[in-house]
């Protein structure tokens, strides 16, 4: 490949939202902290959500610092008003709404355990800030996305809605819904310009589940297991999320529509138990 086709192409990728409006929720942590600074770095103006305002606000400093356009907002995903002032807010500062990313979720603790003994109130809480937040978010952004016919909502699922675990019922009834979810506004509203995909990123550290650093024995304990279940050799990081959701939120995936797209390292491509481990170099190769 000659140097100025090499240029042009990093240019074309660089350049891959510019123009895009996305709003990111679950901005100021984890996933949706680095898709925030990905997609910024590729051209897109980021409305950064979070029930964390200092945290939202630090990610769009980061953005602004680096020349990006960026508008921080604190809003309760699971109240209607507040998701509805959110995307007007949105609309108002960039024009409109091209992307919508529903990355943030919370499990309720006591949704934790064994069917049987999740209450509830742990059941709907639970069910609220999962599914609920990204029905809501979804509702407000659509009209806009249609007025202008064309709109790219990417959905964030889990392994826990496709496959069984020991606990957190409510959690993996929410991510199912959240597929289904996805299929449902590819049907209703495709024709309108609007696609509609959903990731299911599997192990990820630096998110929730594990905090940013500083792990501890159980922690690491817990890493070296949840890697037995994946097909490569390290566990992912936000940081091998966020590329995706852009291709997904870019004209690049113009014809990508109602997918469940596995962003896991192949952890749920293999029977129990059989993911395998590093194979050794062929004799002689060593």
């Amino acid at each position: 490949m000659a140097e100025e086709d090499q240029v042009s192409m990093s240019e074309q990728v660089a350049g891959s939202l510019t123009g895009k409006v996305i709003i990111i929720t679950g901005a100021a942590s984890g996933m949706g902290r680095a898709t925030s600074l990905h997609c910024a770095a590729l051209g897109a103006a980021v409305v950064a959500a979070d029930l964390n305002a200092d945290g939202a606000a630090d990610v769009a400093r980061e953005i602004e610092s680096s020349g990006g356009a960026a508008l921080p907002r604190s809003v309760d995903l699971t109240i209607e008003e507040e998701v509805n002032a959110l995307v007007a807010d949105a609309v108002e500062r960039f024009g409109t709404v091209h992307a919508l990313h529903n990355n943030a979720y919370a499990v309720h603790p006591g949704a934790a355990t064994d069917l049987i003994n999740t209450s509830l109130e742990a059941w709907e809480w639970t069910i609220k800030t999962c599914l609920t937040s990204q029905f809501l978010c979804c509702r407000a952004v659509l009209p806009h996305m249609i007025q202008h016919g064309n709109g790219s909502i990417i959905n964030v699922s889990s392994g826990n809605g496709l496959a069984g675990s020991s606990g957190t019922a409510a959690y993996g009834a929410a991510k199912a819904a959240t597929i289904v979810l996805t299929k449902y506004i590819a049907t209703q509203y495709g024709k309108q310009g609007v696609r509609c995909n959903t990731i299911v990123p599997g192990w990820t550290i630096g998110t929730g589940w594990t905090g940013d650093s500083d792990f501890n024995e159980a922690q690491r304990g817990l890493f070296e297991r949840a890697l037995e279940d994946v097909c490569m050799t390290r566990l992912a990081l936000p940081e091998d999320i966020a590329p995706v959701v852009a291709f997904l939120a870019s004209d690049e995936a113009k014809y990508v529509q109602a997918a469940t797209i596995d962003v896991n390292g192949g952890l749920l491509a293999h029977m129990p138990g059989v993911a395998g481990k590093p194979s050794r170099a062929p004799k002689g190769t060593e």
